[in-house]
């Protein structure tokens, strides 16, 4: 774990990962490591570690990275990162990284003691955005019963994105071009 080679860094993580040998503190420390490989391997792995803060790692510097962290966020259905992540759906420059964030805030919604209000503005926000982003947000904001949610998704089946019309039509149940 201390090699100069991230390679080997990253290859340690993975193993000690499969290993069940990998430790918190570990973990921790490739989360702050110089190499971007290695943090983005961490991430991966910091699903299975809940009691690992990684919410820090959507400010990253690369934005692999911090897409990562906003995957891992949503698998561990942390619902104290809804700010974080809708913040980074709204403002991020890279755009990968605002889906994610998009569909990281959906997987959220459906959890017990999330901030459903923040995550509904969010979506709604990000119907505003890419069509795929805005596919992302369809998913999400089907699970709103708020009339402006449901206006939303009735409303993407006139997108000008077939596909964003596609995800709103079946999920609808209608039948669309």
């Amino acid at each position: 774990m201390s090699d100069p080679d991230a390679t080997t860094r990253s290859m340690a993580l993975g193993a000690l990962g499969r290993l069940n040998r990998l430790t918190a503190a570990e973990l921790e420390t490739a989360l702050n490591d110089s190499n971007v490989s290695v943090r983005r391997r961490a991430l991966e792995l910091a699903t299975k570690w809940p009691d690992v803060k990684i919410e820090f790692c959507l400010g990253d510097l690369d934005s692999s990275v911090a897409d990562a962290a906003a995957f891992s966020l949503g698998e561990r259905e942390e619902i104290g990162a809804v700010n974080g992540l809708a913040r980074m759906a709204a403002t991020h420059e890279d755009q990968l990284c605002r889906e994610t964030a998009v569909a990281a805030l959906g997987a959220l919604a459906t959890i017990e003691g999330s901030d459903r209000p923040a995550i509904l503005v969010c979506l709604l926000g990000a119907m505003k955005d890419r069509a795929e982003i805005r596919r992302r947000a369809i998913l999400g904001l089907f699970q709103f019963e708020e009339a402006e949610a449901r206006r939303a998704v009735e409303g993407a089946l006139r997108d000008k994105d077939r596909q964003v019309r596609a995800v709103a039509s079946e999920l609808l149940g209608v039948v669309s071009d």
